[in-house]
């Protein structure tokens, strides 16, 4: 039994030498809010997990199950760069996971040959997480768990019990091998400076940041394209369809001057969303309408307003499709500001300043 661990861990220690996996940082998947004796509060990015459910919690084959789709085990034939950490879900009979690389999207990522390996993505949360090292056990998680629910009762922050262990530099490190337990939270941000983020797509993005830049709340709006499955994208390459990504605004806004369900009214109300592929003679894909959200919570904000308007303005015709947010990539800086240095031109005055002269007229209460 003791030989057949060493060679497990022999081979999983080859496997792991030829693999781009970080031993030391975090990625850039979280940041921290706060941190409280010597736990943290965190909150995650969207992460799109490789994952595998073991039969009966057995954890030994797990990581063999699922380290075989990012060591090539799939469609393309490709390998994964592996990340930091892998993670355990206790709350999930033990199913081991993957965290995929930002370059990924769920259009892009290949598909695994097996078909126990699932995909899939875990919209931005916000958890709290207690660090150990060492080898992992149970008896170590437990005491872990314990400690980690104790801090947390004693400041009144509530748990949903979906407890987890990152493992950050397995298998070669043993005594200062860095481990995690982390929780989802009921945890409110307190921010003076309260920012949030959201992406608009209604037609061509001139239209989108001319529509939004004077808005009440709205810090920032820069035109790019999402969406797709084609990195770092030109907008030659959007235009003629090649990508599948649409023409969208990133628009960053302080959630104290505006909330998100004005800014659905603006979006919906300053074009045509019942008219699929197209924005008056603007056609293709790449216009479509579309909102890209972070959070499970945007997601639900979005599809009430849109059942609202749906029903009381558009006679129920909508078409926009709202989808979780993967990448952004900024236009060409060309794009940028493009109504207000080029108001004067022919584009701009027939087909824009229309637009925002009625989004004014008939929404002023949302504009400077």
């Amino acid at each position: 039994m003791k030989l057949k661990v060493l060679i497990l861990i022999i081979i999983m220690g080859s496997l792991f030498s030829i693999t781009n996996f970080s031993k030391d940082n975090d990625n850039g998947y979280y940041v921290v809010i706060k941190k409280i004796k010597n736990i943290e509060i965190r909150e995650y990015k969207n992460l799109i997990y490789a994952s595998y459910k073991p039969k009966n919690s057995e954890r030994n084959n797990s990581f063999r199950n699922v380290a075989s789709y990012i060591f090539g085990g799939n469609d393309q034939n490709e390998k994964i760069a592996m990340t930091s950490p892998v993670v355990i879900k206790l709350h999930n009979k033990n199913e081991m996971a993957f965290i995929m690389p930002e370059e990924y999207n769920l259009k892009n990522l290949p598909k695994p040959n097996n078909t126990e390996i699932k995909i899939y993505t875990e919209p931005s949360n916000i958890k709290a997480s207690i660090r150990y090292s060492g080898w992992s056990n149970e008896q170590k998680e437990e005491k872990k768990i314990k400690e980690l629910k104790k801090i947390l009762k004693d400041n009144n922050i509530s748990h949903k019990d979906d407890f987890e262990v990152l493992v950050y530099n397995s298998p070669w490190t043993v005594i200062n091998r860095r481990n995690e337990i982390v929780v989802s939270i009921e945890y409110e941000k307190k921010n003076t400076n309260n920012m949030k983020k959201i992406y608009f797509g209604s037609g061509c993005f001139w239209c989108t940041e001319a529509i939004f830049e004077d808005v009440i709340g709205v810090k920032s709006v820069r035109s790019g394209y999402s969406g797709g499955n084609i990195k770092n994208p030109s907008y030659k390459e959007v235009s003629q369809g090649l990508t599948k990504h649409a023409e969208v605004c990133e628009i960053i806004y302080d959630e104290d001057k505006i909330k998100l369900e004005d800014l659905l009214k603006i979006f919906y109300l300053s074009h045509d969303p019942t008219t699929l592929n197209r924005q008056g003679n603007d056609v293709g894909e790449h216009y479509r309408s579309i909102i890209l959200y972070n959070t499970s919570h945007e997601a639900e904000v979005i599809k009430k307003i849109t059942q609202k308007i749906n029903q009381d303005v558009f006679d129920n015709k909508i078409v926009t499709k709202s989808e979780l947010f993967e990448n952004f990539y900024e236009a060409e800086e060309y794009h940028q500001d493009y109504y207000k240095e080029n108001a004067t031109q022919s584009y701009c005055r027939l087909v824009i300043t229309p637009k925002v002269t009625k989004a004014k007229k008939e929404l002023g209460k949302y504009y400077k």
